[in-house]
């Protein structure tokens, strides 16, 4: 299972505030949404932390877009190849030290490394990670990764599913699950659609690469889909060879009516001129541009005859690959389709946050 977003230091923060509101519930002794006028702290400070919850998760979506679209910086970086090299070969003998026993710890490491990223104007682009070689017992391993100007999306994927569920909290803690209004009926109800959601995504992030590999049998979803690509366009050539083979056959049919026409003028002035051997040359050229041409109409000939054949076998190959590809697609499609819930219901949820906020600072 595909746990490790899930071990982070969101984790920690997350339950942290959200023990600290439920100590703060049970010293205040009032259930969860009251209005008293004792308990409107409370009120605001869980509104303001579900508030910030949610931008939180808003902000996750904006870097993954961004992302998506190539918009954030380290797209826009760009180092020259000498540079990279130059710190490739510094890195691999700071490797070698290591394995020597030449440095410490991981922090004199750490420091080298970053010292050879500076001196080759590398270190806005790539990040070293040290950490314990798991093929040797004691030995550090350096490891060169891109770095992202943003954060990893790993980090944001994580804080993203912990506030997720701390902001699931924060609003029973906040409204108490109160729908004697319009407005606290919504907020509830999309609140938990789109928490919910996102815990079934999670969830499904978590497994669903397990079910897919499972699922895949001699193909994966990739090579699958590649597979129905190409022969969907081999089956199209196919079609266009048959539609066009008519059309071909005349024209090689006249490029040998044009060679046998060529060969009787060659042969007549060969046979007005004996022992002309440019003459004769020129009939021997003509002869082998007239079989040439017959060989055209014969390859017409039998692509016709073989095309049939041929399609059926691609048919039946592409069938097979569209039938495995669909299968798999089914499995795909199934892992996300939380999402067709989550997204707009989450547009629509910060919009009526947004209205919520709004209306209690205005009124």
């Amino acid at each position: 299972m595909n746990l490790a977003f899930l071990r982070s230091r969101h984790a920690a923060l997350a339950v942290v505030v959200v023990a600290a509101f439920v100590a703060w519930h049970l010293v205040g002794a009032h259930r969860f949404g009251d209005r008293a006028d004792d308990n409107v702290l409370f009120l605001l400070t869980t509104g303001w932390f579900a508030v910030a919850a949610y931008v939180v998760l808003a902000l996750y979506a904006a870097r993954r877009a961004a992302h998506r679209l190539r918009l954030t910086p380290e797209f826009g970086w760009r180092v020259q190849l000498p540079q990279l090299e130059r710190a490739q070969v510094e890195l691999t003998e700071l490797q070698n030290r290591i394995e020597r026993r030449e440095l410490g710890g991981a922090g004199q490491v750490r420091r080298a490394a970053a010292e050879i990223m500076r001196r080759h104007g590398v270190h806005k682009t790539l990040r070293v990670v040290v950490a314990e070689d798991p093929r040797t017992l004691g030995q550090l391993r350096v490891t060169v990764l891109p770095r992202e100007a943003l954060g990893r999306l790993a980090s944001w994927l994580s804080a993203h599913a912990w506030y997720g569920i701390a902001a699931a909290l924060l609003v029973w803690f906040h409204g108490g699950m109160r729908t004697g209004s319009t407005m606290g009926l919504a907020l509830n109800a999309l609140s938990y659609v789109v928490i919910g959601t996102g815990l079934l995504g999670a969830f499904f992030w978590a497994v669903g690469p397990t079910w897919l590999t499972r699922a895949e049998r001699e193909l994966s979803i990739e090579k699958s889909l590649a597979l129905r690509d190409h022969f969907a366009r081999k089956l199209a050539e196919a079609d266009e060879l048959q539609r066009s083979a008519p059309d071909r056959r005349q024209r090689a049919l006249a490029g040998v009516s044009q060679a046998e026409a060529a060969l009787r003028a060659a042969e007549r002035a060969a046979g007005a001129a004996s022992g002309d051997k440019a003459l004769q040359k020129a009939v021997k050229d003509a002869q082998r541009d007239l079989k040439k041409a017959e060989g055209d109409v014969q390859a017409v000939d039998r692509e016709v005859a073989e095309l049939p054949a041929q399609a059926r076998i691609l048919r039946g190959q592409a069938d097979l690959v569209g039938r495995e590809a669909a299968r798999l697609e089914r499995y795909r499609t199934l892992l996300r389709g939380w999402r067709l819930l989550h997204v707009p219901c989450s547009v629509v949820l910060l919009a009526l946050v947004a209205v919520h906020v709004l209306s209690i600072y205005l009124y």
